[in-house]
C-alpha cells in the first residue's frame, strides 16, 4: 500500500520518526496498526483519556505548530484531534487538508558559466584526439578537464569517460569516430 502526503507532513514525519529513532514508514505503521487495534476493541477516539489517541493528538497539535513555524503564520486549529492525522494516511488519492496543491521544488540548476565561449563536447573530443592521437576514453576524458573549455551543460557532474563514449557512440556523432583497440580516433573523411 501506498501513501501520499503533503510534502511538509513528509518532512516534519521524518523529524518525529528520528526523534522516535526509528523509519518514518515504521512510525507510521505503528500509528496505523495501533488505530485499528483501538478501533477493533471499540475505544472511540473522543473516549480514550490517554494512550494512542492522546498521542496522535499531541502530535498533531506538534505538526500545526511546526507547519505554522516554517509558514511564519499562527496555527488555526491548535486543539487537535486524532482525525486530521489520519486523514492524510487513510488512501492514496488524498490531497492536502487545506485543498492546496502540494509545492514542487525549483529544480537546482548549475550556475558555473564557462571562462569563454561554450564548446560542444564532440569539439573538444576532435581536438584532444586531433593534438594526442587516438587515447582511451578516460585519458580524452582527462585531456578535456585539463584544457578546461567544456563544462556539463546541466547536471554539473565531472566528464568521466562513461560520458565520452556515450557521445562517441552518440548516432549523431558516431560517423566522426572510430574505435580500435580500446582507443578512440577520429574517422577518415
Amino acid at each position: 500500500m501506498s501513501i501520499r502526503l503533503d510534502p511538509r507532513r513528509v518532512g516534519v514525519l521524518k523529524q518525529l520518526a528520528a526523534e522516535a529513532n526509528t523509519r518514518p514508514g515504521d512510525l507510521v505503521r505503528i500509528w496505523i496498526e495501533e488505530r485499528l487495534d483501538a478501533e477493533r476493541h471499540g475505544d472511540a477516539p473522543s473516549s480514550a483519556s490517554g494512550g494512542v489517541v492522546a498521542e496522535l493528538a499531541a502530535l498533531t497539535e506538534r505538526v500545526n505548530a511546526l507547519e505554522a513555524s516554517s509558514s511564519g503564520t499562527s496555527p488555526s486549529g491548535a486543539s487537535a484531534s486524532a482525525a486530521p492525522a489520519t486523514a492524510d494516511v487513510k488512501g492514496s488519492d488524498q490531497s492536502p487538508q487545506n485543498g492546496d496543491k502540494p509545492k514542487r521544488r525549483a529544480k537546482s540548476k548549475v550556475t558555473a558559466q564557462p571562462s569563454g565561449e561554450r564548446v560542444a563536447l564532440h569539439d573538444e573530443i576532435i581536438a584532444v584526439i586531433g593534438e594526442r592521437g587516438p587515447l582511451p576514453a578516460a585519458e580524452i576524458a582527462t585531456a578535456i578537464a585539463e584544457r578546461g573549455r567544456y563544462l556539463p551543460p546541466r547536471s554539473g557532474k565531472p566528464l568521466d569517460a562513461a560520458t565520452v563514449n556515450a557521445r562517441v557512440s552518440n548516432p549523431t556523432y558516431r560517423g566522426r569516430f572510430k574505435r580500435s583497440e580500446g582507443r578512440i580516433g577520429l574517422s577518415e573523411g
